[in-house]
């Protein structure tokens, strides 16, 4: 299989031979133009002057012995510097490209630190720029997923710890087989499901369901109140919704009433007392859901940060397993909306807002 290189050297050799074969003709048929010319020119008569030189081509203008042979050696030069100009525009040109080659390679091998030069060539700069963005987005992307992998191992290992020295104290006899032993136990193991129930639904979070639907929002979220109700009321929680109008809007009802019972149960678990409200407020082609609490509130550090997986900003509330918010982020923007929280500051509470495009009119 032939190279770019090799390519690019013929490809520069073949158009030099046109080039030196067009000038070659061209100066054949110059020079034989000439040799008709002169001949004419001897043959109409002898121009002699005074001192007997004639006045014609004559004799001195003559390229007696040397006929069309004068042409090897500009032609043999030429070729000379158009062979060397050839090597060097191809490895000019395949040298980058060979770069970029060997530097799929590495990455395709884990080393992700590579940096192309695309040389002065706009189109191989950009290719160039595009290998070395790949490259840093895998590298991100594999930290993360290492990242991720420490963060799920450290939440197994706090429940599974529990639940195998609670097992062996209650065989050695060392604490009583009690209920309270076993419930303490039944936490654990059903803080293990909570934590697979929602890596499951981290890993679909991105992906759209296939059935699209038109979604009462304002239903949606009174059942989702309801639901939430009991857990206020324990709480001795005012919980609240205002709505402005009718809000339809475009998606899968069951990722929608996922995104609001995982950001209106996280403000109730995070509001010791006082109130949630939830306020739907319908612009004209969008609408916003605010819910608002008086809780514990957040550092302006934390407005984005509570957002990434397994973060939970007050460790007094460790029974999450801290993907709630990232999964209801993810599932809000694959409805083509986002979710974003604020706060005046640490103990005044927060309010996190959902945005979501409404549905076109029927």
């Amino acid at each position: 299989m032939s190279t770019i290189r090799r390519r690019l050297f013929r490809s520069h050799f073949a158009v030099m031979f046109v080039a030196l074969g067009v000038l070659a003709a061209v100066s054949l048929i110059g020079y034989a133009i000439f040799e008709i010319v002169d001949g004419v020119g001897g043959r109409g008569g002898d121009h002699r002057g005074p001192g007997g030189s004639g006045g014609g081509f004559g004799d001195g203008d003559d390229f007696d012995g040397g006929g069309p042979l004068f042409l090897l050696i500009p032609l043999a030069a030429a070729v000379l510097a158009a062979s060397l100009v050839s090597v060097r525009v191809a490895r000019r040109l395949a040298t980058p490209i060979e770069s970029m080659r060997e530097a799929t390679t590495r990455i395709a091998e884990g080393d992700y630190d590579v940096v192309v030069d695309g040389g002065d060539t706009a189109e191989l700069a950009a290719l160039a720029a595009d290998v070395n963005t790949m490259a840093r987005e895998i590298a991100e992307t594999e930290a993360r997923r290492l990242q991720l992998i420490g963060d799920i191992a450290h939440e197994l290992r706090n429940p599974l710890a529990t639940i195998e020295g609670s097992m062996e104290a209650l065989m050695d006899g060392v604490i009583p087989a009690t209920d309270e032993t076993y419930a303490g136990v039944a936490r654990e193991a059903a803080r293990l499901r909570r934590l697979a129930g929602d890596l499951s639904a981290l890993s679909a979070a991105g992906e759209r369901v296939p059935g699209v639907e038109r979604v009462d929002l304002v239903a949606l979220i009174g059942e989702v109140v309801e639901r939430l109700r009991p857990q206020a009321a324990a709480q001795e929680l005012e919980l609240s919704v205002d709505a402005d109008g009718d809000a339809t809007v475009e998606g899968s009802a069951d990722q929608l009433t996922q995104v609001f019972v995982n950001v209106i149960g996280n403000a109730v678990q995070y509001t010791p007392s006082g109130s949630v409200r939830i306020a739907i407020r319908c612009g004209t082609h969008r609408v916003a859901v605010s819910v608002v609490d008086t809780g514990r509130g957040l550092a302006s550090d934390d407005f984005e940060r509570i957002f990434e997986r397994f973060v939970r900003v007050d460790e007094d509330f460790a029974d999450g397993t801290g993907v709630g918010l990232t999964i209801a982020r993810s599932l809000a923007r694959a409805h083509d909306g986002d979710l974003t929280a604020t706060s005046p500051g640490v103990g005044h509470g927060s309010t996190f807002t959902v945005d979501l495009p409404l549905a076109t009119p029927e």
